[in-house]
């Protein structure tokens, strides 16, 4: 990060648009008030700092004062890709008893066609969802003033973006007493430009039964080792793990393996927190569509 943040005042400099001095020392001055890491729990949404705020509208607007910035922020892996494919917009409302942050984020593309209607769609599902998750957050404090706390916080993050696929994670958090974690994915296959769900991977429904059985496994091989609490074999039957939904929430990790994904107390207490699981391949590659 030090290096990239170098290499940004460096351009700064020479660039025959000079981007001011102050906001090449504002990146710095927020890079080293940023804290080591986020609470996730607890007490949430801490006071977003002056300088922060400063330094991520240099970074959003930073691309449209510099070409030549723009074109080094691209070539540097993950931060390029945000910016060309990823933008987002923040929402902040913050009292003594309430906390909001809702990350909203837009996906772009330069391609027309099938994956634009489907970069539509997205942007669109995510914009509804969010505005609702905000309206009920604000309804509910109105509602309930002073005698309570909540707090919600919705962030998002590129997951895959490779030359043939694209994933959005949604992480929706809301407080209130207890707190509870929800996901959402959002994939584009680039091939076609089709927004797709597990079920479209496959043909027929076999993957979700050999899908199922090895979550199941891998449950039961954590809960005997002690390390994993999974409604499997619990005395709870209308509790237990039997199959994944056909569209079950998904993505592909750093190494292109399948990992499923569930939401906090979907299949284990809250204490597991999200549980994934990843698939070999041999176990649903039978069942691929193609």
């Amino acid at each position: 990060m030090e290096r990239f943040d170098d290499q940004l005042k460096r351009l700064a400099r020479e660039e025959d648009a000079p981007l001011p001095d102050w906001a090449a020392g504002c990146i710095q001055d927020a890079l080293d008030s940023l804290p080591e890491k986020r609470k996730k729990h607890g007490i949430v949404l801490k006071y977003f700092g002056t300088a922060l705020a400063a330094c991520l509208a240099v970074f959003i607007a930073l691309p449209n004062l510099s070409a030549q910035a723009a074109d080094s922020m691209r070539a540097i892996p993950v931060v390029g890709e945000l910016v060309e494919l990823v933008t987002f917009r923040t929402y902040v409302k913050e009292d003594e008893y309430h906390q909001l942050m809702v990350e909203i984020p837009t996906v772009e593309t330069s391609g027309a066609g099938a994956i634009q209607e489907a970069v539509e769609t997205i942007n669109q599902d995510v914009e509804t969802l969010t505005q609702t998750l905000i309206d009920q957050f604000e309804a509910d404090a109105a509602d309930l003033g002073d005698q309570a706390h909540t707090a919600l916080e919705v962030r998002h993050r590129v997951v895959t973006n490779t030359d043939l696929w694209f994933t959005l994670e949604l992480e929706v958090w809301q407080g209130a007493g207890s707190s509870n974690t929800t996901y959402y994915y959002y994939h584009i296959d680039k091939s076609t430009g089709e927004i797709v769900t597990l079920s479209d991977l496959f043909t027929g429904d076999g993957y979700i039964e050999a899908i199922s059985a090895e979550i199941q496994r891998q449950m039961q091989a954590e809960n005997e080792a002690g390390t994993g609490m999974y409604w499997v074999d619990s005395e709870y039957e209308d509790m237990n793990f039997r199959a994944i939904d056909p569209d079950q929430n998904f993505f592909f990790d750093e190494n292109g393996d399948l990992v499923i994904a569930f939401d906090k107390y979907e299949v284990a207490p809250g204490a597991a927190g999200c549980p994934r699981f990843t698939i070999p391949r041999e176990i649903y590659e039978p069942y691929l569509a193609v």
